[in-house]
């Protein structure tokens, strides 16, 4: 017994004294909670984002053939593999030529989730950097208004505005790099180029022959789909604090 009592002895001072060697985590600084000592540590991606940049892409189903370009915005939280965001694109509609006429306007507001499927690491892309291979999904209210033609132009098909739900699927290639000691915004500044891919169900659309404040009805479009589609190519820069 005598020879224990050393021992009773020092694990009461230290229930006593607390924990050795161990950091409360309430007492780390929160503007060092991401910081990492090597450039190969791995990524841990986490926090709010913002996104921002342009999109470009082509409407199908429509009474005229159009595409669209514009810029494209989106808000969400990471977790880790996993972002969901919601999304604003603020689109003008132009024909499939060169030309500079718009032929109106478009949004579109969703909301999606995204996931990395292959994460490689900063061993093999470079220190603090992180490249990733993404699917995605989600769902959108799409709107186009179509704007009359101008009475100097020639006369054209002018659809009728719509207001759709779409469903949205696409993929794409993130590049992710890491602030190794960030202070403040940002902690993470990455670049999005991806594909994506809307479909809605195909409805009679009415539309009209204009040339100035003179219409005329359009014949109506063959019903040979069953649903309308859209595809944007889409590049953006995202910013993670």
């Amino acid at each position: 017994m005598r020879n224990l009592r050393p021992v009773v002895f020092a694990i009461l001072c230290l229930g006593v004294t607390g924990r050795p060697g161990w950091a409360d985590p309430a007492q780390v600084d929160p503007e060092k909670f991401d910081w990492v000592d090597s450039p190969y540590a791995p990524h841990i991606t986490r926090g709010s984002t913002v996104r921002l940049g342009t999109a470009v892409g082509f409407l199908y189903g429509e009474p005229v053939d159009a595409m669209v370009i514009g810029a494209s915005t989106g808000v969400g939280q990471r977790f880790g593999r996993l972002a969901i965001e919601a999304e604003l694109d603020v689109l003008a509609i132009k024909p499939r030529e060169p030309s500079s006429t718009v032929l109106g306007n478009a949004e579109r507001l969703g909301a999606l989730a995204r996931f990395d499927v292959i994460r490689i690491g900063p061993r093999y892309v470079g220190g603090n950097s992180l490249l990733a291979v993404y699917v995605e999904g989600g769902a959108a209210v799409a709107w186009n208004h179509w704007s009359a033609a101008a009475a100097a132009d020639a006369a054209r098909v002018v659809p009728a505005d719509t207001k759709r739900v779409e469903g949205q699927a696409g993929f794409g290639i993130e590049i992710d790099h890491r602030l190794q000691q960030p202070i403040g915004f940002p902690h993470r500044i990455g670049w999005f180029l991806g594909w994506r891919l809307a479909m809605a169900p195909h409805a009679t659309e009415s539309a009209a022959i204009c040339r100035g404040v003179s219409c005329a009805p359009a014949p109506p479009m063959p019903h040979d789909r069953f649903t309308d589609r859209s595809m944007l190519f889409q590049s953006s820069l995202s910013f993670t604090w």
